[in-house]
């Protein structure tokens, strides 16, 4: 994936680019999001879909957490020669349990069926699978977009590792969390080939810019000096970091009361 070419060409696709007011300069997402339900905004849909667009013949589109389609079918709109790899297990926002079938029902609308390999499994069984199919099919935009705790958010990142592209682009969708932040930025740490390239932070939930926030990483196996210690550091949430420590210790005796006779 050309990852330099998406970011030199992201600004043009705006109107006010890095303003409040931004907003593609394409009509084509609102269509979109008049029919199906989602929890993002053109802004995105525009960005996944340039970066699709900008993806090696050969590469898939691969993102985890669909809901009900918009940001799946904002990146292959009008890209009739992507595939993707879609993943969801519906375990959140789906009381009605027709999740999948609506979802089902939104691709076939904006004709992309036949370009979308959707499961419905955990994204961990999902990377155990893949890897079990030894293809040769290579990741080159890769969304996570699933469960935003500390855990999820590492292990997305590290089981989709191997799958990526030589040069990929990885978007993290909910970026204002700290938890999401700490484990981006943990990730880079421990990998010389990731460095952050955009950081499209919102003012709150649901923001019409760009939802939740986002933060771009690029992943490119050429890389092999480590990210600056010092920007290492500075990114270091000590408050999370204390609380997940402490957790550890909250959770180790709750159990011994629960259970005081576990071996």
């Amino acid at each position: 994936m050309d990852y330099q070419r998406f970011l030199e060409a992201l600004p043009s696709l705006y109107y006010h680019w890095e303003m409040d007011a931004v907003q593609p300069k394409s009509d084509r997402f609102q269509a979109v999001l008049n029919r199906v339900q989602g929890m993002t905004t053109l802004n995105v849909m525009q960005l996944l879909n340039e970066a699709v667009h900008c993806m090696e013949p050969n590469e898939i589109y691969c993102e985890i957490g669909s809901f009900r389609g918009s940001t799946l079918i904002g990146a292959l709109l009008d890209q009739p020669d992507r595939l993707a790899y879609a993943v969801d297990n519906f375990s959140e926002f789906d009381p009605s349990g027709e999740g999948e079938a609506i979802l089902a029902a939104n691709l076939e609308t904006f004709g992309l069926s036949e370009q979308v390999c959707f499961c419905n499994q955990d994204f961990e069984a999902f990377f155990y699978d893949l890897g079990q199919l030894q293809s040769d099919d290579k990741i080159g935009v890769y969304l996570y977009d699933g469960a935003h705790d500390y855990r999820s958010q590492l292990m997305g990142l590290l089981l989709a590792r191997p799958f990526l592209a030589d040069q990929a682009l990885i978007v993290v969708d909910d970026s204002n969390w700290s938890a999401v932040q700490q484990a981006n930025w943990d990730f880079i740490a421990a990998h010389p080939q990731c460095r952050l390239e955009l950081d499209l932070s919102t003012p709150q939930n649901g923001h019409h810019t760009f939802w939740n926030g986002l933060q771009l990483l690029s992943w490119d196996t050429r890389r092999t000096e480590p990210c600056q210690w010092a920007e290492i550091q500075a990114h270091r949430d000590r408050d999370l970091l204390n609380a997940i420590y402490n957790l550890h210790f909250e959770f180790e005796q709750n159990r011994e009361k629960l259970m005081p006779n576990r071996p």
